[in-house]
């Protein structure tokens, strides 16, 4: 095999793997659908705060040690401040480390939504869907794509 063929074969491998890589790093930027569906306060029950208790469950449905505890901030998928429960299907582990759509990017998302939800623009419930379904397109739709710098 030439320099050259071999050159071709590695960029086509590569570029073949890419559309696969992101996928998974996006996946995991993204509580799993099926262990946090999101849930809203229905009764004064699902507002009763997030215990340690809670924090060890998640975490053991997620599959991660607890040893880990201090990567991980425990987030709640719906926001509390858009309606979201204290509930274990509400809660994910979402990694502190991440970038560019850590923490800090869902926050400022909560923010936009509240303020376009106080000025009618937008439903609380259309708010909450867009949350629940992705909130990193939710972040893209409302704020912009962000690069990593």
């Amino acid at each position: 095999m030439n320099h050259r063929t071999l050159s071709a074969t590695l960029l086509y491998g590569f570029l073949a793997l890419v559309p696969v890589c992101h996928a998974r790093a996006q996946d995991a930027l993204l509580p799993n659908r099926k262990l946090t569906p999101g849930k809203i306060v229905e009764r004064d029950k699902d507002r009763g705060g997030v215990t340690i208790k809670m924090e060890q469950k998640v975490f053991a449905r997620y599959r991660l040690p607890w040893s880990r505890r201090a990567e991980f901030k425990i987030d709640h998928l719906i926001p509390v401040e858009l309606g979201g429960a204290d509930t274990i299907n509400n809660l994910w582990p979402q990694s502190v480390r991440t970038r560019p759509y850590g923490a800090n990017r869902k926050e400022l998302l909560t923010e936009i939504l509240l303020e376009r939800v106080a000025r009618k623009q937008i439903t609380l419930e259309q708010a909450q869907d867009q949350i629940r379904r992705d909130w990193i397109d939710a972040f893209i739709d409302h704020v912009g794509m962000v690069y990593l710098k």
